[in-house]
Formats: structure tokens, C-alpha cells, sequence
């Protein structure tokens, strides 16, 4: 009796599926029968994480020539799939997605009919996402995730022409869908934003009627968004948050994370104070906020002040979380933190005045002290003995001082945000916990004792950052030597079993320094590298601060380096000095650079890469005298604004490109940030849409992207 595999059933199916990304779904299983496209459709319509546009790996032949007709041709896949998620990080197929995959013809049909949730990060704002985006919360979103690209303000004056008149047309169009959002012209539930790093144009563009979209009416009523339940914001300045409490009358969870407490920096001290009502209430604009959370840094007693008239005005919440930091104290105006943060400090500067409904509070605080070692026992103490943290069942803190540092962390241990060990203050390499699944390290003779006990420590983290010595004297140098002689001692690997990032040094800036010419130091930090990455057993990506170093540990510590210990790597970020100005061996670094990915490095997917000025990564400058390099130096700058020498960079960006993905068969993403004159973009363009014409390139002044 011959078996067929459509048989099977239905769990057995949903099984297989779940270790099956959603492409390998569609391209494998999709139109085989009816039956099975039923089940691939139930297997969207509950999938939470649903269909991800963008993900490492899927190269743009694949995506327009398979997938993209797949979908828009199979109305089950189109009335099923109700989650969606674009990654700007790993490819550029915004543009395409906006014209072809939501509107079927029809800019008044929405192809996706059951769409519910859309989670957009790392974006570029163009003029067509605002437009989809505006009818889909109006009419069918109840969840949307926005993060934008760094580069989003920027790009505003590029894409409608480089007139200043055409940002500002782009710009009042972001102002009027903020302002939509938080209007009757929205029906989003859930919603996450983040408009840090914006022009203070947009934080203020709430107090103007003339930003809604809305036909007026006597009484007001088209200016709220009745449906919006939860909201996640990451914010600049906290006026935002202040005009938009007024829009959402029946919010219950509130979210938001500032990077500084303030209204925005014009206003000095005594201006904060003035604005300030003492006896503030949200009460009649939120009445049914339960849950109010703030993660910000805070300065000056001034801002203490302006928390602490947040905090009165949502003083009936439920449930409160708190999280604040500063690590520079030494300003006369810092009077409030100079004290010890103990129950004291909690209580009169981080909860209301008056507690009503509050029933859960959770807090974290790091900040720069002196703290003596019997401090700490006094501080915990003082919540067990203090009458009211002993009516609420607060009592229950953690406090630890990092010596080397001089930071103090105090934080609830009732809430499971908080899973820090007290024991890893013990170490001084430890730099800071950004998150549960992220830390950063020193290099310095306890790092090794520390990464012994890592999988003990840090059983949870997938991210590690390594933060490298900066200057070379022979107290440095006696250190760093020791390093990785104690790593080889104590045998150190695999104990980076759960990492699948590790960062090198920090690189996300378009300020990279030449080549670094202290090669004794570079070497040491090689052979450190190289150890660290040995630990690992999933490296999944990588990024390194500057290209040498991995020069120098494939050449220079290579026996040092496990066997095929970058293999697995499919995400990559190096910055790479100037291929133009400094000198001869700084500026043909970047010649090295597909000859070390092809041999380490064969199964990468996506790469990005962080130049300081032009977009090619190898040079045709000639070399240059020491003696008479500010003169030729000079003169050479003045060759790159000539159109023979536009010409050439377009042919070498070209050779580089070309060199590139003939070499790394399974590379389908690049991403360039540079900074590059007006006039180079068009030819860069017309250079990549010949050499690759079935792909999508974006290119700008900040940037190359060319996915394939």
C-alpha cells in the first residue's frame, strides 16, 4: 500500500511547519492542494510573528520572483496572513512593498483585507509608507510597531527632490499622521513609537490644530483616539508626552522611554519650575491608566522636580515602574542625587505624594556615588524598617556598589525586568547590563575569571560587548598580555554557548579613525578576540570597530582562532578607515576586506559597512610622501570634485561591488554608510541599476543599499 505524504495529519503538518521559516512554507508546500493551502492559511492566521519581509538571508530574486507573486496571486494567503513584519536592517524593499504588495491596483483597497498587526523597524519615511500607513490604522490595524532609520529626517530632503521646500512638505506630512494617531482617524489598540532623535518640530506637533487632518467640529470629539489600550514611546523631550495625554481618554498602559527628562533644552531651570502645575492630575484625560512606566536619564534637580510632577499626576495607577540613571554627578545643580539613595530618596522623589491605587512598584536606579562598605547594609535596611515600605510589601530591594566605577545600583527584586546577580559586581570587567540578553566588558585581568563562570553568571544573554583599550603604555600592555595567556590557562570555550552576537568595540558612526597604526596593540587585541570568539558555538553576527582587527586575527593570532569559528556568521558590520585621506597603509585597508569574508566569513547573508566619506572600500589615491603629505593631501582633494574623477570612483565602486558578490555566493544585502557629495549620487545609482538590474538600490548622500 503506497502512502501519500497529503495524508498526514493536520498536527503533523502544523508540526513540520513550525520548524520552517514562512518563505520555506510558501515555496516548498503553498499550491500543492487545497487541503494543505487551508492549513498554511491557519498556520498565518494564528501566527503571531506571521510573515517577515526582510529577514537575513531572503535575497530580492527570491522575494519578487517567487514570493511576491505567490502571495498577491493566492486569496487564502491574502485573507490569512495578519502579521506582518518589514525589517529595514537587512533590505530595502520598502518602496516595492508600498506599490505592489499592499495595494492590489486599487490605493483604496488594501491588498492584506485581515491585517491586524504591522511591526516596521530601522525605516526610512517615504511619502507612500505614510500614505499606506494612514489608511491602514483608520480602517484595519489594531497593533503598529514604528522605529525609524537614523537617517529618517535626512532622507526627507532626498526623496521629493533636495529642496528645502520638499522636507518641509515631507516633514508636515510625518506631523499630520502623528497627529492622526492620536485622533478618531485611528483604530490602533496596541501601538510602539519611536520618534527619538527627531527634530523638536515634531515633539510640538500636537499643540497645533493646523496638523489634524480632521474636518473640526464644535465640540472636539474627532480629537481622540478612543481605541488606543496600550502605548510604548520612545521619546527626546517629554512635551510629546504631554500634549498627547489630552488624545487618549482611554489609555491603560503607558510606556515611555526619555532619553533625558525634559521638556527640551531651551528651557533653563527656572522655566521648568514655572510650567510646573504642583497639583497636576491626568486623572480626568486617562481615567483608566493602571499602568505607568518611565525608563529616562535624569540630570538636574530641575527634572527631578518635573518627575515628580509626573508622577503626582498619575498617582491612582496601579501598578509603577521605575528606571533611572546618571553617571556623571558633579554640577551644583545635582543637589538631589549627591544624597544617598536609599528609602528615603525612593519615596520623596520617585513615588507620588499621594498613593491611591497603587499596588505593584518596581524601580532600578544606577547612579554615580561614594558609597562606604557598611552603606550598602544600611541602605537595604532602611526599606525593612520603614513604616511605609512595610505596608506596601516593598521591602524587598537589592543594592550592590560597583568600587571601580563608583556606581550605585539599587533595584526591586519583585519584578522579574530586574534578574541581576549581586555577584557580578565582584568583577570589575564588567561595564554595564543593558538589558537581560545584553552585557558589556571591560578588558581587564578579571575578565577571565569572570568568562569562566559566564554560563553560571549569564545564563541568559545572547549579546556581548567588549569594549578595548584605547591607550598603550607598559602598565596597559603588561595587562593585556596577561589576558590571553590566562585564557589559554583556564582553557576557556564554549562558554558563549547561548551568544550569537558579539561586538567588537562600538562602530555605529560615520567618524572612523585611520588604520590603526599600533600594531603592538592591535595584535594583543587580536589575540583577546580571537580567544572570545572561540567561546562562541552560534555566532550569528558580528561587528568590529575596525577592519584590521580581523586582518589581525586571521593572520596574527590565527592559532588562536577555533577551526571554523566564524563559519556560522550570517550578519557582519566593520568600519573601515578612509580609502582617500591618511596614510598609504590606512587608506588600503579595505582591500582586504572580501578576501578575509570569503575565507572566514563563506556563509554570510548581510553586511554593512561604516566609512567616514565615499562609498568604495578600496583606493585608487597614489601614495603619499610623509614629508609632503599636507600639500599632495590638498591637492588630491581638490581631483574628487572633478567629473573624471566622479567617474572612477563609479567604476571602482563598481569593481568592489562586483568583487564582492561573485565572491560571497550567498551575500543578498548590502548596506553602505558614508557621506558622499550630491552630485556622486546619480552616477552611483546609474552605475548599480546597470551592473544590477534585477535589484533594489537605494542610494543617498548617507548611504548605499543594494539588496539582490
Amino acid at each position: 500500500m503506497i502512502n501519500k505524504f497529503e495524508i498526514l495529519p493536520n498536527e503533523i503538518f502544523h508540526n513540520i511547519f513550525s520548524y520552517l521559516s514562512w518563505d520555506e512554507i510558501l515555496v516548498s508546500f503553498c499550491s500543492l492542494n487545497q487541503r494543505i493551502n487551508s492549513i498554511i492559511g491557519s498556520v498565518f492566521s494564528i501566527d503571531e510573528k506571521g510573515i517577515i519581509f526582510n529577514q537575513p538571508g531572503l535575497s530580492y530574486k527570491t522575494f519578487s520572483s517567487i514570493l511576491l507573486p505567490l502571495i498577491l496571486n493566492s486569496s487564502f494567503l491574502l485573507s490569512n496572513i495578519k502579521h506582518i513584519h518589514f525589517d529595514g536592517n537587512n533590505s530595502i524593499s520598502f518602496e516595492l512593498i508600498y506599490q505592489d504588495l499592499f495595494f492590489n491596483h486599487n490605493k483604496q483597497n488594501v491588498s492584506f483585507t485581515n491585517l491586524k498587526s504591522l511591526y516596521i523597524t530601522k525605516c526610512l519615511l517615504f511619502k507612500s509608507l505614510i500614505e499606506i500607513l494612514s489608511l491602514l490604522i483608520e480602517h484595519q490595524l489594531n497593533e503598529l510597531t514604528l522605529t525609524c532609520n537614523e537617517d529618517i529626517y535626512k532622507t526627507f530632503g532626498y526623496e521629493g527632490g533636495s529642496s528645502s521646500t520638499a522636507k518641509k512638505e515631507a516633514l508636515d506630512m510625518f506631523k499630520q499622521f502623528l497627529c492622526q494617531i492620536f485622533s478618531e482617524q485611528c483604530k490602533l489598540i496596541y501601538l510602539t513609537l519611536d520618534i527619538s532623535h527627531s527634530d523638536y518640530d515634531i515633539h510640538q506637533c500636537l499643540k497645533s490644530p493646523s496638523h489634524f487632518r480632521l474636518n473640526t467640529i464644535s465640540d472636539g470629539s474627532q480629537l481622540y483616539c478612543v481605541t488606543l489600550r496600550c502605548l510604548k514611546i520612545h521619546l527626546d523631550c517629554a512635551c510629546f508626552l504631554e500634549d498627547l495625554i489630552a488624545h487618549v481618554p482611554n489609555l491603560e498602559q503607558l510606556s515611555i522611554h526619555c532619553e533625558c527628562l525634559e521638556r527640551h533644552s531651551q528651557f533653563s531651570s527656572s522655566n521648568v519650575r514655572i510650567s510646573i502645575i504642583p497639583n497636576g492630575n491626568w486623572f480626568n484625560k486617562v481615567p483608566k491608566l493602571e499602568v505607568f512606566a518611565l525608563k529616562c536619564s535624569i540630570h538636574n534637580d530641575s527634572q527631578f522636580l518635573y518627575l515628580k510632577w509626573l508622577l503626582n499626576n498619575v498617582n491612582y495607577v496601579r501598578k509603577l515602574e521605575i528606571k533611572l540613571h546618571n553617571k556623571n554627578v558633579w554640577g551644583t545643580d545635582q543637589t538631589i542625587w549627591k544624597s544617598i539613595v536609599d528609602s528615603n530618596f525612593i519615596r520623596q522623589y520617585c513615588l507620588p505624594d499621594q498613593i491611591i491605587n497603587l499596588k505593584y512598584f518596581y524601580f532600578y536606579i544606577c547612579v554615580e556615588h561614594e558609597l562606604l562598605s557598611n552603606d550598602l547594609e544600611k541602605i537595604i535596611n532602611s526599606f525593612k524598617i520603614d513604616p511605609f515600605f512595610i505596608d506596601h510589601q516593598w521591602t524587598n530591594v537589592k543594592c550592590f556598589y560597583d568600587e571601580k566605577r563608583s556606581y550605585q545600583h539599587i533595584f526591586s527584586l519583585n519584578n522579574d525586568t530586574f534578574q541581576f546577580s549581586d555577584s557580578l559586581v565582584n568583577y570589575s570587567s564588567i561595564c554595564n547590563w543593558l538589558d537581560n540578553q545584553h552585557i558589556g566588558l571591560f578588558l581587564d585581568l578579571s575578565i577571565c575569571t569572570f568568562l569562566e563562570q559566564f554560563d553560571k553568571l549569564c545564563p541568559n544573554i545572547t549579546t556581548v560587548t567588549i569594549y578595548p583599550k584605547r591607550d598603550l603604555d607598559e602598565s596597559t600592555m603588561t595587562m593585556l598580555l596577561t589576558i590571553p595567556f590566562e585564557m589559554k590557562q583556564r582553557n576557556l570555550h564554549n562558554q558563549f554557548r547561548n551568544v550569537t552576537k558579539l561586538r567588537l568595540g562600538i562602530i555605529y558612526s560615520r567618524v572612523v579613525q585611520p588604520f590603526d597604526e599600533l600594531i603592538e596593540l592591535g595584535e594583543v587585541h587580536a589575540k583577546i578576540f580571537s580567544r572570545i570568539i572561540s567561546m562562541t558555538v552560534q555566532l550569528k553576527y558580528i561587528s568590529m570597530e575596525k577592519l584590521e582587527w580581523l586582518l589581525y586575527i586571521t593572520q596574527d593570532a590565527f592559532d588562536d582562532l577555533r577551526e571554523n569559528a566564524l563559519s556560522t556568521v550570517r550578519h557582519a558590520e566593520f568600519a573601515i578607515s578612509s580609502c582617500n585621506f591618511g596614510h598609504n597603509d590606512s587608506i588600503h585597508i579595505g582591500k582586504h576586506l572580501v578576501p578575509l569574508l570569503s575565507t572566514f566569513m563563506p556563509n554570510l547573508q548581510a553586511l554593512s559597512l561604516w566609512r567616514p566619506d565615499d562609498f568604495p572600500w578600496t583606493s585608487i589615491r597614489p601614495d603619499f610622501t610623509r614629508a609632503r603629505y599636507g600639500l599632495l593631501r590638498r591637492k588630491w582633494q581638490k581631483t574628487l570634485l572633478t567629473s573624471e574623477s566622479i567617474t572612477q570612483h563609479a567604476d571602482l565602486l563598481e569593481s568592489n561591488l562586483c568583487q564582492l558578490f561573485e565572491q560571497l555566493k550567498r551575500l543578498v544585502y548590502l548596506k553602505i554608510y558614508g557621506k558622499i557629495l550630491r552630485h556622486k549620487v546619480e552616477p552611483y545609482r546609474l552605475m548599480a541599476q546597470n551592473r544590477f538590474p534585477n535589484s533594489q538600490i537605494d542610494v543617498d548622500m548617507s548611504r548605499f543599499r543594494l539588496w539582490i
